[in-house]
């Protein structure tokens, strides 16, 4: 008899968790774009990636991703504030919360903590089912 080898294909498993980190990713694209393109008008950045952050807890829907939005938000403008007014290491080119950080800023770190943590959510699941398929 001849060995047959078999020939397989590996497929990209497009699972719920890939699907969610693709949703990830694009948010994360999302986020950083609009500060890109509107950081110097303070109001309609603060309200895009708001906008961007409620979509976010929508998709995500979890009291602890909105707590970590929150607390992400609050927490670490907070110490960026800190850090800028006792470092002077650097500067916003329009600040407008005491003349520190411009207000979109808490939202880009609500986003950024709540993208974090549901992405490490995320891995953590796909390396879980890999781990079994062993």
């Amino acid at each position: 008899m001849k060995n047959k080898r078999k020939t397989s294909k590996k497929k990209i498993d497009f699972s719920q968790e890939w699907k969610n980190i693709i949703f990830n990713i694009i948010f994360s694209i999302i986020a950083i774009s609009i500060v890109i393109i509107f950081y110097e008008r303070i109001i309609l950045t603060t309200i895009l990636e708001g906008i961007l952050g409620v979509i976010g807890l929508i998709k995500w829907r979890s009291r602890v991703t909105l707590s970590i939005f929150v607390l992400g938000g609050v927490w670490l403008s907070l110490a960026e504030m800190l850090i800028i007014y006792m470092s002077g290491a650097w500067a916003f080119k329009i600040p407008n919360i005491l003349h520190i950080i411009p207000l979109w800023l808490i939202f880009v770190w609500a986003n950024a903590s709540a993208y974090l943590y549901e992405t490490g959510k995320e891995l953590k699941k796909i390396a879980e089912k890999n781990e079994h398929k062993r």
